[in-house]
């Protein structure tokens, strides 16, 4: 009887183990194929169309390694100005177009984007120039007209004073 419990111990080991390893291969025939991830993984980027700005103007920017469709939000560091809120695309990338506020300090600012979920912070520094008021483009310069006119008037008011001055002395 030993022999016989000897054997099925040894059986019932080897069915054990043949359970195991057919538990062990199934998830591995219907795993697909991995595709390798750079490791270590690419360091965020951040390119901006400039470095120096005028207040009130645009600036437009491309940020790299943020987690893919993840929130991305742009600031301007110094005084934390939160210029927009963006959504990365499905390779982690964002892009995007702020306006500089007009009442932005001068001087040198850090533009900064973060992830909401990567906590990713690329930034750059940039130089905000003051805001400077723009003429409006009317198409036309009627500068000499309006100073044309001026002289006119000036030469008619003197023609009259001369005239009165003769007036009273005769």
């Amino acid at each position: 009887m030993n022999a016989m419990t000897a054997s099925s111990k040894c059986r019932a080991a080897f069915a054990a183990t043949a359970a195991a390893a057919v538990l062990a291969a199934v998830p591995v025939v219907g795993a697909q194929t991995a595709h390798a991830q750079p490791y270590p993984p690419d360091p965020p980027s951040l390119t901006l169309s400039a470095t120096t700005v005028d207040a009130g103007d645009e600036l437009s920017f491309t940020g790299t390694g943020f987690d893919p469709n993840e929130g991305v939000v742009a600031l301007l560091l110094s005084k934390p100005i939160k210029l927009g809120r963006f959504t990365a695309d499905s390779n982690g990338t964002v892009q995007g177009t702020v306006t500089i506020p007009k009442w932005t300090d001068p001087g040198r600012h850090t533009f900064l984007l973060k992830g909401k979920e990567s906590k990713l912070t690329p930034s750059a520094k940039i130089t905000v120039r003051p805001n400077k008021p723009h003429l409006a483009d009317t198409g036309e310069d009627r500068s000499s007209l309006l100073l044309g006119g001026a002289a006119g008037l000036l030469v008619l008011g003197a023609g009259t004073m001369m005239a009165v001055r003769r007036r009273k002395h005769n």
